[in-house]
């Protein structure tokens, strides 16, 4: 009996031990603003972790003696001693010394070790190994997230996610909805890359705390915030094809609780690139000027911001010789137009309890206007979008910190107003919504998040959100990720078939369109393995998405209509993708991965593949940097398997394109010298110069029944060189 008591009481102790051996802290600058990706390791060990989105970081220690060393690119490394008797706050100084003064670098990208949700964090380190002029180019080294041209006239990109176009994604800046509505075909080329401090790509249905619109993934943006951004931020860019770009960031300190940031962007391109002599422009002239001044408050009990931006953009494309300011209505050329303008004003407020760091409360508020004013060959566009959010957010704690919570309540207001054609479209959404999230981490290892929301949507009735995410780690090195979650959202019918308005298909509306419904359900494991004593890092993930109903776009039943109609049977995507990165010395990394998709829906009463998706797609991206960053590399090489492409067999023989498209590679690369004031950098995109040939069907009648620029698949614009600076004075 005393000898059970006995190993019983052993192995309480031990556990007691190992747990109290456990740290726990944030890591931040010394505006008390966390650091993501910052390194703090054991000293004398191998034993490390990366700060999560919020700067904390959670360490099993193998000795209660130890001792931390704690670094981040651009601060100065710091060894301390491990307090295990609080959470502990961790302030780094920046690094104002020579260039040559050894620093510790941080992982560029990296997955946060403690979120139960799927998310990878890309750092502003990694969004430099490409010129990354807005968001729409700033995921060329991720394997995560695909990004192309929707046609050959307009410029626009679209980004798809597990196999689904962008549109199912939600894409907040700071956690406020952007990337939607009518912005969601150009609105990834409103945010400057030098603007973007870190951006978080989460697979899956997100938190219920963001509203209901997640349906395959989530993406949120953080800007470069006022208290710990640079004094001065320049950066020059120019390319082969005569494209401009000029950013300016300035950030201060007005006192000891103040900071403000002013932040600038500018692009121009006047040049008519036509490199297939089809007699259009491969790419839009253009010309954007965008401004954002952003303050923020940080006191013992509240902290608060408050930000504007306004931003014109203008394009001008078709066929040459067509202008700003041209007359697209009357004009002999086709031509593209779209000059958009965009305005608002958004902020936080949140209250703090000091000797409660688990409790507060937060506002989050947005008012935006949206008006765009364009048009398609002899067809003309506007609209124009109002929108104000706000979520009220309350966080605590039941009983002890096992058991978190967050609750609240949000509402969203939508007014459309749009002309196409002959046509006109108008609506009012409001939508209010309260939800709840329960997260429960008994330990390290184990976390479960559970959410639900209920929306009153004015037009289309109650929405019921529930998801579920849930984390083991099985050892250090491997854990295992599942989630499950449903989606809503209300599509844009003209807006999102932008790429049709460049053709001579007709529009056809069969019936009302019903918000789109779908559910998702996967997980992904991560691990480790020792590869030559250093790791290799294994991230496999498979998500499936099944929709109750989506918004069918058919361009199969006939070539010269687009049929719009809400599904009449299955709509579903498979999506796997295994990827690996590995550090060969401590200058060389790779990282490679496979993905492969299954999309397919009811189109024309039969189930068959979605257009313009590869099912196979293959990622490998190399780095190499000489001693203390002087020197940088970086090379991305895409292979894009065969996409289906539409029907076009009731075309003329001369105007019909094949059922599938080749498979084709894509090379980017850049290499970067660095100064103690900043970098300069050379580099090229689509560095092969593979190019679609003929892709635009008739182009020499624009104005006929054949003229289709809707089928694009690959580049249009040839290789492509580029070279800038970036200039920093740190405060």
């Amino acid at each position: 009996m005393l000898k059970h008591i006995y190993i019983s009481t052993s192995i309480i102790l031990l556990t007691l031990s190992a747990q109290s051996q456990t740290i726990r802290g944030m890591v931040a600058d010394q505006n008390h603003a966390p650091l993501i990706g910052a390194t703090v390791m054991e000293l004398g060990t191998r034993n490390g972790i990366v700060t999560g989105t919020n700067g904390g970081f959670t360490l099993k220690l193998s000795s209660r003696d130890s001792r931390l060393i704690v670094s981040y690119s651009g601060f100065l490394a710091d060894t301390i001693n491990a307090d295990l008797s609080q959470k502990m706050h961790i302030m780094l100084k920046e690094n104002t010394a020579e260039l040559d003064e050894v620093v510790v670098q941080a992982s560029s990208t990296f997955m946060d070790d403690l979120e139960s949700k799927h998310v990878e964090v890309i750092t502003e380190a990694e969004l430099t190994k490409a010129a990354c002029c807005n968001l729409s180019e700033s995921f060329e080294t991720n394997a995560s997230v695909d990004v192309s041209f929707t046609d050959a006239v307009s410029g626009a990109k679209t980004i798809r996610m597990l196999g689904l176009d962008g549109r199912y994604v939600q894409i907040n800046r700071e956690n406020i909805p952007n990337v939607r509505g009518l912005s969601g075909r150009y609105g990834l080329s409103y945010v400057p890359g030098t603007w973007v401090q870190s951006i978080d790509v989460g697979k899956g249905a997100g938190t219920v705390v963001n509203g209901y619109e997640s349906m395959t993934g989530q993406i949120n943006v953080e800007l470069k915030k006022p208290e710990n951004s640079e004094k001065i931020y320049l950066n020059g860019y120019a390319n082969s094809f005569g494209r401009f770009e000029l950013n300016a960031n300035h950030a201060r300190n007005i006192d000891d609780q103040w900071s403000t940031a002013l932040l600038l962007h500018s692009n121009y391109f006047n040049n008519e690139i036509d490199q297939n002599n089809d007699g259009f422009m491969d790419l839009p002239k253009s010309r954007q000027f965008n401004v954002m001044n952003r303050y923020k408050y940080r006191g013992e009990k509240m902290v608060s911001q408050i930000g504007f931006t306004v931003m014109r953009d203008e394009k001008a494309g078709g066929q040459l010789g067509f202008d700003f300011g041209d007359d697209f209505s009357t004009s002999s050329q086709y031509g593209f137009e779209n000059q958009t303008t965009r305005a608002e004003v958004f902020g936080k407020v949140g209250l703090l309890f000091p000797h409660k760091p688990y409790k507060g409360w937060g506002f989050i508020y947005s008012a935006s206007y949206l008006d765009i004013d364009g048009g398609f060959g002899r067809d003309n566009y506007k609209g124009t979008e109002k929108t104000l959010y706000g979520n009220i957010i309350f966080q605590n704690i039941i009983g002890n910190s096992f058991h978190q919570y967050k609750t609240g309540v949000s509402i969203l207001y939508d007014d459309f107003d749009e002309v196409y054609a002959d046509s006109a479209f108008s609506r009012q959404e409001v939508v209010p919504g309260i939800y709840y999230e329960y997260t429960y981490s008994p330990r390290d290892k184990f976390t479960l998040l559970l959410g639900a929301r209920t929306d009153f949507h004015n037009l289309y009735g109650t929405y019921f959100t529930p998801r579920l995410h849930t984390r083991y780690q099985f050892s250090k090195n491997t854990t295992l990720r599942a989630a499950i979650g449903r989606g809503y959202r209300t599509p844009n019918v003209i807006v999102e078939n932008s790429n049709i308005l460049v053709s001579s298909r007709q529009v056809i509306i069969e019936e009302n369109p019903k918000p789109e419904v779908s559910w998702n359900i996967g997980g992904s494991l991560v691990t480790a393995i020792n590869v030559r004593d250093k790791k290799l890092n294994l991230i496999v993930d498979y998500f499936y998405t099944t929709f109750e109903n989506q918004l069918i776009y058919d361009v199969d039943a006939n070539s010269s209509q687009l049929s719009v109609y809400n599904l009449r049977g299955d709509s579903y995507a498979h999506s796997f993708q295994l990827e690996g990165n590995y550090q060969f010395s401590e200058r060389l990394s790779t990282k490679a991965a496979y993905k492969f998709y299954d999309v397919r829906a009811t189109i024309n009463e039969r189930v068959r593949e979605v257009p313009f998706n590869s099912r196979d797609r293959f990622f490998l991206n190399t780095s190499y940097s000489t001693r203390f960053d002087k020197w940088e590399t970086d090379a991305t090489l895409q292979w894009f398997g065969s996409k289906r492409l539409p029907n076009t067999l009731d075309k003329p023989v001369e105007f019909q394109r094949g059922s599938s498209s080749p498979d084709f590679f894509l090379l980017n690369a850049q290499v970067s010298r660095g100064f103690r004031w900043g970098n300069i950098y050379l580099g090229s995109e689509n560095l092969l110069g593979y190019t679609q040939s003929n892709p635009i069907i008739d182009a020499e009648n624009p104005f006929g029944n054949n003229f289709d620029a809707s089928i694009v698949w690959a580049p249009i614009a040839g290789r492509m060189v580029y070279a800038g600076f970036r200039y920093k004075i740190r405060r």
